[in-house]
């Protein structure tokens, strides 16, 4: 009995431990983003992207879930596009419907402070995963604690603002840590499917490029795993190999299982969509991205001494980790090389950094020629996370081994590179300050850089001398790392009231008059809009029809015709244009904006929804083209499909057409028809649209090759469209399947919980 009451002591004093941890980080996290939850002072949002895309997507799906729908569907851009296809809105990710869900302002706005939590929560779990993977690896919790702050605090996941990348990172630690679980023989099945989920719900997130990364690397130190276990020769160590590669299997099963939901869809959109590149054409999904596309989002070979010294190539990837991470992950390198596991990080944290050069880097030309997908992933900088996956725990080795005899002379050498690293950055700083001279690759912080050297220096000569205790060296190596690192991270923050550096969110507050306008005029009102007075997606912020949009993709379909045309745009029934002057002769200024930003009416839109009794069949996307653009064909009257005959229309007029409902998923016409004939709304054809006539299942036709249609008989009639994509039915069904058999395995093998 004895014995039952200290293991239930032991068990419950280090869950009791491992709270105080989680505790830990929360506190270390809010304390060190105090910029953006402790004051109302700064925000991380004023960022082109963040501002004119991101912000607008996370509000549109906030209005949403608010009026008890969920987000399928985007019909505020180009027509109308689907909200998972698309992927970068993170649609399909849970934690972000909690975020959606979080209480709007009293004009239904997204909450600054919600969002500021909400980017500081991102960081908060990143450093609790790397974490977690730390303590997986045997480190001590104060070692993974600093190893949890030097991955959510420096490198990507620090300069990193979007969430469609920045959620992935988060969940990353988890798939390497279930990944040493397998190569140490822990619960091989169930680590296995575990890696693989968190894998999956990393690509959930919406964003390709960071889970194909750690993908790559995963499958790279799958082989590793798998290589291990057949060291030897007899045929016991062979049987392991086929399991390890039957494991690896299962694993990356159940990531396509978990990710389905995000991955079914994009694949869908993908394939019938065209995406900017950089390139002057945008892409279709087959065509492979030039690899000059590269150079440009690629670390530069000076961003090396960017891993150390701030403010050099200062970009959305920022290399900065600081030279006290830095230095305790090469010290953990050299003292811990021995321990395969030491090994592994070492070859990741060294594959990222070679990666993440781009071009520079003859690696990355490889990879690009040879693995798929790599082309669509054109910022090899993001590859910097495979580097800090590798580096955080390494540094965790480094704190635990600081004040072991064997490590005595590796340390006393660091000390010396440290004190000669600091006396030159410190002359040079001192030479820049005489001189008055500028530095054309830094700033003055090197000489915070070069302080924090010396007092790593410092410490580690005290640990080894038994002057500091490792549990106090511990706590000044977090102090120091989260000292360096604070001058780097959130430091470009801008200030909210200095207007010279917010330029893009304040813009987002200035047309909502242009808004109720357009909102006022009844019918679902498209229109098209100047971007360069209005460079947000003003149709998602303010839940209107915009035409044009900033984004990433276009459906090919609208893309095939010459979609900024007049004549386009008039059977789009693009009614108005936003700007400071008209963009057609005909157009007539119908309201005057508090901005200078004017609404005018285009007198030839057609409307929404119409009648046609005439229909033809063309051969293909050019003739459809050359088609609509010709003056001659009486769009309003007549309809053309692309290589398919089209129903048998009858000869009439009289007919009557509305559209009394048009939300995001759901779209009613009422048609009074005198004949046989086609009503034509002008939102995007795209699978996953179903119809019905007086609640009878139609098809809807691919009207001009990108809008819908649906052919009606004589009479009143009902037509109902709603969005039910089978891609994002199905995805779900597997990532719950797949959520249902992990959990299934994970809890088959475990035994009795402690009593």
């Amino acid at each position: 009995m004895p014995v039952a009451e200290n293991h239930q002591s032991d068990w419950k004093r280090a869950r009791f431990k491992t709270l105080g941890a989680v505790v830990s980080l929360l506190v270390l996290s809010v304390l060190f983003h105090w910029k953006l939850v402790l004051t109302n002072q700064y925000t991380w949002m004023e960022s082109p992207d963040i501002a004119n895309l991101t912000m607008p997507w996370f509000q549109f799906e906030a209005s949403e879930w608010h009026q008890g729908r969920f987000p399928l569907w985007d019909p505020n851009s180009w027509t109308g596009q689907p909200l998972f296809g698309q992927g970068q809105p993170g649609a399909a990710y849970p934690p972000n419907w909690v975020m959606f869900l979080m209480p709007l302002t009293a004009r239904g706005w997204l909450r600054q402070d919600v969002l500021h939590w909400y980017y500081v929560l991102m960081h908060f779990f990143a450093a609790l995963t790397c974490y977690a993977l730390a303590r997986e690896l045997g480190r001590s919790r104060g070692a993974s604690i600093v190893a949890g702050c030097i991955f959510s605090m420096a490198g990507y996941v620090a300069y990193t603002d979007w969430p469609q990348m920045l959620n992935g990172a988060v969940w990353a630690p988890l798939v390497f840590l279930y990944l040493f679980r397998v190569a140490r023989g822990e619960r091989v099945l169930a680590s296995s499917l575990l890696s693989g989920f968190f894998l999956g719900v990393a690509w959930l997130v919406g964003h390709h490029q960071l889970p194909l990364f750690v993908s790559i690397a995963a499958a790279i130190l799958w082989i590793a795993v798998g290589v291990r276990s057949q060291s030897g020769t007899d045929a016991k160590n062979a049987k392991s190999g086929v399991r390890i590669a039957r494991l690896a299997v299962l694993a990356f099963a159940i990531t396509a299982m978990t990710s389905a939901f995000q991955t079914l869809p994009m694949a869908e959109y993908g394939r019938l969509a065209v995406r900017w590149v950089g390139a002057d054409e945008p892409e279709k999904l087959g065509e492979t991205v030039p690899y000059e596309l590269h150079k440009d989002h690629s670390l530069k070979p000076v961003s090396l001494l960017g891993l150390v010294i701030p403010g050099i190539e200062h970009n959305g990837y920022d290399s900065y980790v600081g030279g006290v991470a830095l230095t305790l992950g090469l010290l953990g390198m050299m003292l811990g090389w021995k321990d395969f596991r030491v090994r592994w990080l070492a070859g990741m944290a060294l594959g990222g950094i070679l990666f993440a050069l781009g071009p520079n880097s003859v690696f990355h030309g490889v990879m690009y020629a040879l693995v798929p997908m790599i082309d669509k992933a054109r910022v090899p900088a993001a590859g910097s996370i495979v580097f800090m996956l590798g580096l955080a725990p390494l540094a965790a080795f480094g704190i635990d081994r600081l004040g072991l005899p064997e490590s005595r002379l590796a340390t006393r050498r660091a000390g010396f590179i440290l004190a000669g690293f600091a006396a030159v950055l410190m002359f040079s700083s001192l030479f820049f300050y005489a001189a008055k001279v500028t530095p054309a690759i830094s700033d003055n912080r090197m000489v915070i850089t070069a302080f924090a050297a010396v007092l790593l220096a410092v410490l580690l000569a005290g640990v080894q001398s038994g002057g500091i205790s490792a549990r106090a060296g511990t706590v000044a190596a977090l102090a120091l790392v989260l000292f360096e690192l604070g001058n780097v991270t959130d430091y470009w923050l801008p200030d909210t009231s200095d207007k010279a550096h917010n330029i893009y969110l304040a813009k987002m507050a200035a047309h909502a008059d242009l808004a109720r306008y357009i909102k006022s005029q009844g019918e679902p009102a498209r229109f098209t809009y100047d971007d360069q007075e209005i460079p947000y997606n003003i149709g998602d912020w303010y839940g209107i029809e915009a035409y044009n949009a900033y984004a990433a993709s276009v459906p090919a379909s609208l893309w095939a015709h010459d979609l900024f045309s007049e004549r386009v745009e008039d059977i789009l029934g693009i009614r108005y244009y936003l700007g400071k002057t008209a963009s057609r002769p005909e157009q007539r200024e119908v309201f005057h904006g508090q901005a200078g930003v004017n609404v005018f009416e285009n007198p030839r839109a057609f409307p929404r929804v119409w009648p046609v009794h005439g229909a033809r069949k063309v051969a293909g996307e050019k003739q459809a083209r050359d088609l609509l653009a010709d003056p001659g064909f009486d769009a309003r009257n007549e309809v053309f499909l692309i290589a398919e005959n089209p129903s048998r229309l009858a000869t009439c007029t009289g007919d009557d057409v509305s559209m009394p409902r048009h939300t995001p998923n759901y779209v009613r016409i009422d048609a009074k028809m005198q004949c046989r004939g086609m009503v034509i709304l002008t939102d995007t054809w795209f699978p996953g649209w179903r119809a019905t006539v007086d609640g009878k299942r139609a098809k809807i036709e691919r009207a001009y090759g990108f809008v819908r249609g649906v052919v009606v008989e004589p009479g009143n009639h009902t037509i109902e469209m709603r969005y039910r994509p089978v891609s994002v039915y199905v995805g779900g069904a597997l990532s719950l399947l797949a959520c249902g058999i992990v959990i299934a395995v994970f809890f088959a093998g475990r035994g009795p919980a402690p009593r």
